[in-house]
């Protein structure tokens, strides 16, 4: 397997990058027909099959002003992204080099069953926006500038992107103008018990009435909903954590395989285990 443990080492060192693409299942990862990067960024704590189909999803869906010619799978890209911005406190419950891990076994999946590149990436940066402009200083200068970016979120994740709490005293358009002006957000529906299936779905349409606070009618054109599966959609990395510490092996089947048998051989969260 790639060496993170190295390579994560030697990125906490330095001060002068916010990112770092560490690993690709492919060769190449921005090949001449690539014009948008599909961006999963997550604590990975542990990957899940809600990640996987997330992904796959979003390789089929209509993104921006695509043509039909210019919307398949064939010219996407997809990159896990995780922020370790907390570096410098113990990371809990699985290390970061552990998630990068398993990242690895997700990426080989994504690549094995959707047939698209996938690559593993390290930021230092916490907030979407400076993600977003990070990824594009970083592709522009080592790849090209006609790439687009597209962040994968689940409803849940993009309510909290649109609060304005986060962001006082700033205003929201303010605070994430330029996150919008370089980027879009493709989102599938959760059933997490938050929010209703069709209050997510009707998300879109409020929000282009101005029904959501602080929130321009224009942003809508930049996020594009989709349903999310039954079986997953409800599937969160703190569910299956609070599984394994239960001692149940029922996690097993909301995790892919290859993750899951890292769990199970490598154990990096007995931490949280419950003893005997």
């Amino acid at each position: 397997m790639f060496d993170f443990e190295s390579h994560l080492n030697s990125f906490l060192k330095t001060t002068s990058k916010s990112f770092k693409l560490l690993f690709v299942t492919n060769n190449q990862f921005v090949l001449p027909i690539t014009n948008r990067i599909l961006v999963l960024d997550s604590s990975f704590n542990p990957p899940h099959k809600g990640h996987l189909s997330l992904v796959a999803k979003s390789l089929t869906h209509k993104l921006g002003d695509e043509s039909a010619a210019h919307s398949s799978m064939n010219s996407r890209s997809v990159l896990l992204l995780l922020s370790i911005k907390n570096a410098d406190k113990p990371p809990q419950p699985a290390k970061f080099e552990d998630r990068l891990k398993m990242m690895y076994h997700l990426a080989h999946e994504i690549t094995d069953q959707l047939g698209v590149s996938c690559a593993i990436g390290i930021t230092n940066c916490s907030l979407f926006v400076d993600k977003a402009l990070t990824l594009e200083g970083y592709f522009k200068k080592n790849y090209t500038d006609r790439l687009s970016y597209t962040f994968l979120l689940g409803y849940d994740t993009l309510v909290r992107l649109l609060s304005p709490k986060y962001y006082e005293p700033r205003s929201l358009q303010d605070a994430l103008g330029s996150f919008f002006n370089t980027s879009d957000c493709f989102v599938l529906t959760r059933n997490d018990g938050h929010d209703s299936l069709e209050s997510q779905l009707q998300y879109l349409e409020r929000m282009k009435k101005g029904m959501v606070a602080d929130t321009p009618p224009t942003w809508a054109d930049k996020i594009f909903l989709a349903r999310g599966d039954a079986a997953t959609e409800n599937i969160s990395s703190s569910s299956i954590r609070e599984i394994i510490q239960s001692g149940s092996n029922s996690w097993i089947s909301k995790t892919t395989p290859s993750v899951a048998s890292f769990i199970t051989e490598q154990r990096p969260y007995d931490d949280i285990r419950t003893p005997p």
